[in-house]
């Protein structure tokens, strides 16, 4: 492709800079991106763009690779305006680059979180992320839940940098990471419904009884001894948000590891306000490499049948408050 061709297809002027370049690569691959244009009367010419991803990714790393400090020197000259498309769905403003977008929202919920999806090219490969909206929407099934958990820690780093501008201080990055942890573990309570989480990622067993199966591993302790298939084991406690389990004796057998990362934060948190009963056995299908290396696990079944309350505490804004004060107070 040549440079002219690539600034056909971006309709930009000669002298644009590198950061309008990519911001322009955005709205337009946000203009192509199935998802955004699933619900846009294609039947109009004005709502579909011209050129497809795979023309748009081309010409875009043609032109970054023309790009120099300050702008794209070249004698081409396409002057962008905006169309009556950009205005319609994203608004005239470069810096709001934010698109039509309905979820359930937490009205209660500490803060406003960015919402992200992946760009794709021609062939269906992820080549980015954007920013779809800010509000406090909850997750849904077709929000990618590492994008999720990138935007609730967004949302913790930006309130403990606000107290450190607040206060002046610098905290020690180590020391920090912990503080941010443990918000983002509040923060994504608050943006997660639990039964209706649960039922997107679960096997119901019964809908009524709102009773899931999990697949789930048991990580062994060194004091576990002898663990069988069939072997029922018994909640012990959740420390660090780990729930431990222990043999009907009560000897100490370790703690559950869960296949799915969403499962750390939707199923342990109602497990730590009791809101949820368990059955716990050694499954009888278990993996060959479990044994092998230090660790040793097994496979286990779990069941758990969740109360009717499907919403989470109002008292998770009061512990992220009382967090946020105990890092303004630390040295």
């Amino acid at each position: 492709m040549t440079v002219q061709q690539a600034y056909k297809i971006f309709d930009v002027r000669s002298d644009i800079t590198k950061m309008e370049l990519k911001k322009r690569y955005r709205r337009l691959m946000h203009m192509v991106h199935p998802d955004a244009v699933l619900n846009r009367d294609k039947s109009n010419k004005e709502n579909v763009y011209r050129y497809s991803a795979y023309e748009i990714n081309e010409a875009y790393t043609v032109l970054f690779n023309q790009t120099g400090q300050e702008s794209l020197k070249s004698n081409y000259k396409y002057d962008y305006k905006y169309s009556e498309y950009d205005e319609k769905y994203y608004g005239t403003d470069q810096e709001n680059e934010e698109y039509d977008f309905t979820a359930p929202e937490n009205e209660h919920a500490f803060c406003q979180r960015n919402v992200y999806h992946y760009a794709e090219d021609y062939n269906g490969n992820n080549i980015g992320r954007f920013k779809v909206a800010r509000g406090r929407y909850m997750w849904m099934p077709d929000e990618d839940f590492k994008l999720f958990l990138r935007s609730i820690y967004e949302c913790s780093e930006e309130l403990l940098n606000r107290i450190d501008e607040e206060t002046g201080r610098v905290h020690d990055s180590e020391y920090k990471i912990i503080y941010q942890a443990e918000l983002a573990y509040l923060l994504a309570q608050q943006f997660t419904a639990t039964s209706d989480t649960l039922g997107n990622i679960l096997t119901s067993i019964d809908d009524a009884a709102n009773v899931f199966y999990v697949g789930a591993m048991l990580e062994m302790s060194p004091e576990s001894g002898f663990i069988k298939a069939g072997m029922k084991l018994f909640p012990a406690g959740i420390k660090k948000h780990r729930l431990y389990l222990m043999t009907r004796s009560g000897k100490e057998a370790g703690y559950i590891s869960f296949k799915d990362d969403r499962l750390y934060y939707v199923l342990i948190p109602i497990l730590e306000q009791k809101r949820t009963m368990v059955k716990i056995e050694v499954s009888s299908k278990q993996d060959r490499h479990n044994t092998m290396g230090e660790k040793k696990y097994k496979n286990i079944d779990l069941w758990v049948k969740i109360g009717n309350d499907a919403t989470f505490p109002e008292n998770i804004n009061m512990r992220i408050e009382d967090l946020l004060n105990r890092y303004r107070e630390s040295v």
